[in-house]
């Protein structure tokens, strides 16, 4: 069977390794990447790992990444002289990676062939390895397994939506997943699918999110702070932020923008949308449209913006928090479209009243607690949108309600990092 996956690997190799290096043109890496993902690493990056305690851990995207911050940083706490790599399969993700100052080596995580598994490896020869949410690489995890390395799921996720399809390849799946050492899935809901899928349930245990557990801190906002433009924006509109906004979404959210204008509410709208090769269809689609707006690179580089721009097109990376802290109130993206949404607790720490749209299959279980405790609304149109954005445009109090409503719930779910990590280390001490 392994021999068949590598073989169909190979031949995807041809086609997925060149759009990988075309893929990382824009961020300056894809030489770096592809040699990374063939499981060529630098001499130095290897040294600096000799002698120390290696832990690797594997967070496939921007969400996943911030989802592991609390475990790294309880890591390194438990385990002072640890190395932590952390290695994904996004350009953005691992950009946010290389920013994480818990992280000793930021990786491209090895193409799924035996040989390059082997050797990446035999290379970093970790002491332990961590899975954030639910991936599952045949050849990676059998190695891993073969070499005697403990392996955990950590954070782990199986949405309603992903589980039928789980379920057909569960012939392929169930020996995977008897292979972890620790399996530590979000909820209850996602504990029974992966037994279902044939988990041993000695394995499986239900410890709760970890993104509850991402560290509240309040974002620098000086700098742009003192930007004229966006400091008109905060004293004397109504900021509103779209985040993580995708495909479809940006012409919902604009009419949502222009029927606030037309009601006479001072409507300042931040867009954020999750993938860079989305910011140029955004800024022509405003062109098009014919509203005003600046780019916050423009921003970055001392332009000074419109006096009546309408809206800051957010085109950089890794600054979604800070806008957030800027906003009164937060739409999170991914969700008016069958996406799956994104991260809602980010803007529910930061006290933000939290919209989101019907399609959160991502996030099912956080939504439902947003919504029971009150810090969060579900639209299931742009007409819901608007007339949610006027009612909090009108209601500071509710603003303020929802807001310590989500913290509230944050503070309450906490805990299932040190639950994990409690786990990690019994199965290291044995």
């Amino acid at each position: 069977m392994y021999l068949l996956y590598d073989l169909i690997l190979l031949l995807a190799s041809l086609f997925l390794l060149p759009y990988a290096f075309v893929k990382g043109l824009p961020y300056g890496n894809s030489l770096r990447g592809l040699s990374q993902r063939l499981g060529f690493y630098s001499q130095s990056d290897l040294q600096a790992l000799q002698g120390y305690m290696v832990f690797w851990i594997h967070a496939v995207s921007v969400g996943e990444v911030r989802a592991s911050l609390p475990l790294m940083k309880s890591l390194k706490r438990q385990f002072p002289d640890c190395r932590i790599i952390l290695s994904g399969m996004t350009f953005t993700g691992h950009q946010v990676a290389k920013a994480t100052n818990d992280v000793d080596l930021a990786i491209f995580f090895p193409f799924d062939l035996s040989f390059i598994v082997k050797g990446s490896l035999k290379q970093i020869a970790p002491d332990l390895i961590v899975i954030v949410e639910t991936e599952i690489w045949p050849n990676f995890i059998r190695l891993v397994k073969r070499k005697g390395i403990p392996l955990v799921l950590a954070n782990g996720r199986i949405s309603k939506k992903s589980f039928p399809r789980y379920l057909f390849l569960k012939r392929f799946v169930q020996p995977l997943l008897e292979k972890f050492s620790v399996i530590a899935m979000q909820d209850a809901d996602c504990a029974r699918r992966i037994k279902a899928l044939g988990a041993p349930s000695g394995l499986v245990q239900v410890t709760g999110n970890m993104k509850f557990d991402l560290p509240l801190a309040t974002p620098d906002l000086t700098d742009l702070l003192q930007n004229n433009l966006l400091n008109d924006a905060v004293d004397n509109k109504f900021v509103w932020v779209a985040g993580s906004i995708r495909s479809g979404e940006a012409e919902i959210l604009l009419e949502c923008h222009k029927q606030l204008i037309k009601q006479g509410i001072p409507s300042f709208l931040i867009l954020a949308p999750r993938h860079p090769q989305r910011f140029n269809t955004v800024a022509e689609l405003l062109k098009k449209e014919e509203i005003p707006f600046v780019l916050r690179s423009s921003l970055a580089d001392n332009v000074a913006g419109s006096e009546d721009s309408q809206i800051l097109l957010v085109d950089t990376v890794g600054e979604l928090t800070r806008f957030y802290a800027l906003a009164q109130v937060i739409f999170v993206g991914g969700s008016l479209v069958p996406s799956g949404g994104h991260n809602l607790l980010e803007p529910a720490q930061l006290g933000k009243p939290v919209l989101f749209g019907p399609h959160v299959f991502n996030f099912k279980e956080i939504s439902r607690l947003l919504l029971e405790c009150g810090g969060g609304e579900k639209v299931n149109t742009g007409h819901d949108l608007v007339s949610s954005l006027i009612r909090l445009f009108e209601d500071e109090e509710l603003r303020h309600e929802m807001g310590r409503a989500g913290q509230s719930l944050i503070s309450d779910n906490a805990g299932a990092t040190e639950r994990t990590l409690a786990s990690i280390c019994q199965n290291l001490e044995s």
